[in-house]
């Protein structure tokens, strides 16, 4: 197990269900125990909060899982790998390292978990990519949830929301 953990975090792409698995508790042991606040405005990151090291830790992991799933179009279909990647994704603590798990689940046979992702609009961490994965799932049923991101600051959220509500408004 230590071996696939290891793997998944130097940044191979997850080839079976256990290393997928192993990817996704690599993240989850990064989480720190308590929330963290907001770091100090990143003038490299354009006016955003800069991110701390656990964030930058995980982030990578989810787009190995996000690539394994398009890689290997069988392991969309197990049950126990959407449900893990959903517990990384609503792992709070991880804060923006949760992003690349949440697009790792835009995909339809995925949509069962969007009830589970819609509480996380009003994370500004991941907001954004919650609204985008819940238009590749094509889950609809959410627009009241969604239509506060429609005056978002930003304005790549706010395309999205009016996307969302376009389609299932």
């Amino acid at each position: 197990m230590l071996v696939l953990c290891f793997r998944a975090v130097n940044g191979s792409v997850p080839e079976s269900e256990e290393q997928v698995l192993a990817a996704c508790e690599a993240a989850l042991c990064l989480a720190p125990a308590e929330w963290h606040p907001d770091l100090p405005i990143s003038d490299e990151l354009l006016g955003v909060p800069d991110w701390y090291a656990f964030e930058h830790a995980a982030w990578p992991i989810g787009e190995s899982v996000r690539r394994a799933f398009s890689q290997h179009p069988s392991l969309k279909k197990r049950t126990t790998l959407i449900s893990k990647v959903t517990e990384v994704a609503t792992c709070r603590n991880l804060r923006h390292g949760r992003q690349s798990f949440i697009m790792a689940l835009g995909f339809v046979g995925a949509r069962q978990v969007a009830k589970a992702l819609v509480p996380l609009l009003s994370d500004s961490d991941v907001d954004g990519q919650v609204l985008d994965t819940l238009l590749k799932m094509k889950a609809g049923g959410f627009a009241q949830a969604v239509a506060p991101l429609a005056q978002s600051k930003k304005a790549w959220v706010r395309r999205l929301a009016r996307k969302y509500l376009e389609r299932y408004g």
